[in-house]
């Protein structure tokens, strides 16, 4: 190709010849504030006279800053950012990057792990993303973005501040979920111009805090990943399979034990008490982040899985990673905790069991639906088992309030119309 149509497709390629042909030999990395090419090739010792080296000081031993794979000849206008490590942000990615991709907005990813960012660039080679660690390295991206008019957050981490000190461009949460967990609602969604929620649920949790939140500005934006389950289960759960699937969905033991919600120390009694009373198929996905906190439950799969095996009970428990809505397809009965994978089973309209400890104490978000409105809570294995015997006996007696909490919790006309695509379309060039 020509110089100039090299310059605007390979950039990175385009200036590491120019500098091997200009004598600096291989360019490893550039300082983010200067020309130099740092670790050039040596010269030949046959060429020049050995120079005696002097030690440096600080010098960096890992990489900070990676944006090989954008070209900032690309004009972008919209910036997805999440400060969460491989585990986490793998999957808030993975939730959204489809959906930012068919709206036509061009837009760029923007993480501060090192391992996520190998992750993005493996599993969407063609998605311009960029690795920043610190903060100069996130101001290196942003300034090499002119064309910015917003950032999207789907957590709320410590680094986000990195991006929110940028006043020219807009900032808006998205989230990755919807649930009464006490990280759903509480003041540092002040620092945020805009909340994008999937319905009214997420908007009557801020409006039922102990803080002021008339200066939020919520936008329903519904959830654009299960619109396709959401058109699946327009027919009953009890006529779309031939038999009962169930669907087992533990969260993790969270960043503090007030937002411990999980089940998962009692999983094993749950799946055993199941399948022991009942002729259903069980599978089991656990949280990613399970064991971040308690160390004891970080081979959490492997151990249930072999225990299972031993006592004649063989499950299926799905590799951590695997997207929730596709399991969704293939299962009709739920299993979850305190989370936002309520709000996804809600999707496709089968019976929700969601376990409620009484054995802790944990802070809630409440909206103005709670989870016993409209799903079969349970404290112990045993009122588990009393009350799908009951539904699966054919008395699924909360499946008119099911219905109703899709459009309070879900934004059911939101998703179908399509309006996170529409809201994003906005920002288009």
């Amino acid at each position: 190709m020509s110089k100039i149509k090299k310059l605007i497709r390979t950039p990175g390629i385009f200036f590491a010849d120019m500098a091997i042909k200009r004598g600096y030999g291989k360019t490893v990395a550039f300082s983010h504030n200067t020309s130099q090419v740092i670790n050039p090739k040596e010269e030949s010792a046959s060429s020049k006279p050995p120079v005696k080296k002097i030690p440096q000081k600080n010098t960096a031993t890992t990489e900070t800053l990676n944006t090989d794979a954008i070209n900032f000849f690309m004009p972008a206008s919209v910036l997805l950012h999440t400060g969460e490590g491989e585990a986490s942000g793998s999957a808030h990615l993975s939730m959204w990057i489809p959906y930012f991709s068919g709206s036509g907005c061009q837009f760029t990813i923007l993480v501060r792990n090192i391992g996520l960012y190998s992750w993005v660039r493996k599993n969407y080679p063609l998605i311009p993303v960029a690795y920043a660690k610190n903060p100069i390295d996130v101001e290196t991206v942003i300034n090499r973005l002119p064309s910015l008019q917003a950032c999207f957050y789907p957590s709320n981490t410590g680094n986000n501040i990195h991006l929110l000190r940028f006043n020219h461009i807009e900032h808006v949460f998205i989230g990755h979920g919807d649930s009464d967990k006490s990280a759903s609602a509480h003041k540092f969604f002040r620092v945020y111009d805009k909340i994008w929620v999937a319905g009214q649920a997420h908007i009557d949790r801020f409006n039922n805090s102990s803080f002021c939140t008339r200066h939020l500005e919520f936008i329903k934006i519904g959830r654009p990943n299960l619109k396709d389950i959401l058109l699946r289960s327009e027919n009953p759960w009890h006529e779309r399979s031939s038999f009962i699937s169930i669907l087992y969905l533990p969260t993790w033991e969270g960043v503090f034990e007030e937002q411990n919600y999980s089940s998962t120390k009692i999983s094993g009694e749950i799946i055993r008490k199941v399948k022991e009373n009942f002729k259903v198929e069980v599978n089991v996905k656990f949280h990613p982040m399970t064991g971040n906190r308690d160390k004891t439950l970080v081979n959490i799969r492997e151990d249930l899985g072999k225990a299972l095996v031993q006592i004649g009970l063989p499950i299926n428990i799905e590799q951590r990673l695997t997207p929730i809505h596709e399991l969704l397809k293939k299962t009709n009965v739920f299993i979850c905790d305190i989370s936002a994978v309520v709000s996804e089973c809600l999707s496709a309209d089968g019976p929700i069991f969601v376990f409620i400890p009484q054995d802790r104490e944990i802070k809630l978000s409440q909206s103005d639906m709670p989870y016993d409105y409209y799903s079969y809570t349970f404290s112990s294995p045993s009122e588990l088992i009393e009350k799908m015997g009951r539904v699966l006996a054919g008395d699924d007696y909360l499946s008119d309030k099911r219905r109703e909490a899709i459009d309070y919790l879900i934004g059911r006309s939101q998703t179908l119309e399509s309006e996170f695509s529409r809201q994003l379309s906005l920002y288009k060039q």
